[in-house]
C-alpha cells in the first residue's frame, strides 16, 4: 500500500484577494490539478482561533481557543494565549502518532505562541522566529518576525525537512506581516507571495505525489475608524470593559486593533440594553450574548465574555482613550475577513467536501477513524 503523507499550510491572511492579484505558477497548477474551494474561516477570524481550529480538525467549542487573549470573567484577570494550557482537544499530531498513521510529524510556524500552543505529538516543532541551530544551517540566518524574509525562511525550512527527514504530517503556519502593512496589489505584497509559491513549486517537484492542502486563518482588510466598546456603554451608563479578540504581543501587525470583541459587563442584568446600545452605535455590526455567541459561531462559552462584538467592514475594536478614534490600520476578526480560500492537491476528496478551513483537518482525523 502507497505510503500517505500529508502537508497542510496555512499562509496567514492569505485570502483570495492577495491570492488572486499575484502571479502563482504552482498555487494555479495544483487548483488546476485538484480543486480551489472558497470555503470559510471560524469567526473570530483570528489567528489562534483558526490555527487551532485547523491543527485539530474542530470549532472553538471543542478545542476552547476563542481568542488571542483571554479573560477571567470570575476574576477579571487577563493573559496572552501562549501555550497549550488552553487547549481541550487533541492535536493532528497527537492522533495520528496514536493511530500509528504516522511515525514522524512535523510543525512548523513562524510565531514561538503557536508552537507552544501546538507542538504536543510533533516529532520536529520549529519556529521562525527563535529557530535551533540546525535549521539556521539548513535555511539561513534568522530573519526578522516583520518581514516577508521569515515566511520564505520557514518554507526553505519546511522544503529541506521533507527532503531529509520525510514526515508523514506536516503542519505550516505563516505570519501575517506583509498583508498587515500592504493591499494585496501592493508591490511588497506580490513580492512575498512569488516568493512563496516559488518555494512550494520546489517542494511539489520533489515530492509529487504528497498530499497538500494550502488555507488561510483569515482575510485583512483596510480599517478607518476604532471603537472601543466597553467606553462606548460606559459613557451611556452601562458599565464596562472590553478586549479585542486580536490582542496579543505582536503590536507592530496591528496595534491590537481587530473586528471583533468580547465585553464585559459590572452588571450581567444590563445586557440585553447593552446589546441594544451597541447594535445602535455606528461601527458594529452585531452583537450577542454569550448564549447566543456560543450557539451561532461554535465558541466554548465558558471562554468568552458577557457580550461578542463584531464591527463591519470599515471599523475595529481596541482599548482606547477615547470611544471613537480615527484609524488608518490593515486589520481581522470579523466576519468581512473570514472568508478563505481552500487549494487541494492529491486529495481524496472533492472540492465540496470543504466548508471550512478546519475541514482539512477534520477530514484528515476521519480518514485515520
Amino acid at each position: 500500500m502507497k505510503r500517505r503523507k500529508v502537508l497542510i499550510l496555512c499562509i496567514d491572511a492569505g485570502s483570495h484577494d492577495y491570492l488572486a492579484a499575484s502571479d502563482l505558477p504552482t498555487l494555479q497548477e495544483l487548483a488546476e490539478s485538484g480543486f480551489y474551494r472558497h470555503a470559510n474561516a471560524v469567526i473570530p477570524s483570528v489567528t489562534n482561533v483558526n490555527n487551532v481550529s485547523i491543527a485539530t480538525g474542530t470549532f472553538p467549542e471543542t478545542h476552547g481557543i476563542t481568542t488571542n487573549y483571554h479573560v477571567d470573567r470570575a476574576t477579571g484577570k487577563g493573559e496572552f494565549i501562549e501555550d497549550d494550557r488552553f487547549l481541550l482537544a487533541p492535536t493532528l499530531f497527537q492522533t495520528a502518532k496514536a493511530s500509528k498513521f504516522a511515525d514522524k510529524t512535523a510543525l512548523f510556524v513562524t510565531k514561538k505562541k503557536l508552537l507552544r500552543m501546538l507542538a504536543s505529538g510533533t516529532d520536529i516543532a520549529v519556529a521562525a522566529e527563535d529557530p535551533p541551530d540546525e535549521y539556521i544551517q539548513m535555511a539561513g540566518p534568522v530573519e526578522p518576525i516583520y518581514s516577508a524574509e521569515i515566511n520564505w525562511w520557514l518554507l526553505r525550512a519546511v522544503r529541506e525537512t521533507l527532503r531529509l527527514e520525510d514526515p508523514e504530517l506536516v503542519y505550516c503556519s505563516t505570519t501575517d506581516w506583509v498583508q498587515h502593512k500592504y493591499a494585496p496589489d501592493a508591490e511588497h505584497s506580490q513580492q512575498h507571495l512569488v516568493m512563496l509559491d516559488a518555494i512550494i513549486g520546489d517542494i511539489v517537484n520533489e515530492d509529487p505525489e504528497r498530499e497538500i492542502y494550502i488555507t488561510a486563518d483569515h482575510g485583512m482588510l483596510a480599517k478607518t475608524v476604532a471603537l472601543d466598546p466597553g467606553r462606548v456603554l460606559t459613557e451611556r451608563g452601562i458599565p464596562a470593559s472590553s478586549i479585542p479578540i486580536i490582542k496579543d504581543r505582536y503590536v507592530a501587525h496591528h496595534g491590537n486593533l481587530g473586528g471583533a470583541a468580547y465585553v464585559f459587563l459590572k452588571n450581567r442584568d444590563e445586557i440585553p440594553e447593552a446589546i441594544r446600545q451597541l447594535l445602535d452605535t455606528s461601527g458594529v455590526e452585531e452583537a450577542y450574548n454569550t448564549e447566543e455567541a456560543a450557539q451561532i459561531f461554535r465558541l466554548h462559552p465558558e471562554r468568552i465574555g458577557d457580550i461578542f462584538v463584531l464591527a463591519d467592514e470599515t471599523t475595529v475594536f481596541g482599548e482606547l482613550e477615547t470611544a471613537v478614534e480615527p484609524t488608518n490600520v490593515r486589520s481581522h476578526g470579523s466576519r468581512h475577513e473570514s472568508y478563505v480560500p481552500i487549494i487541494g492537491y492529491n486529495s481524496p476528496w472533492a472540492a465540496t467536501d470543504f466548508e471550512y478551513n478546519l475541514d482539512v483537518g477534520r477530514l484528515f482525523l476521519e480518514s485515520l477513524r
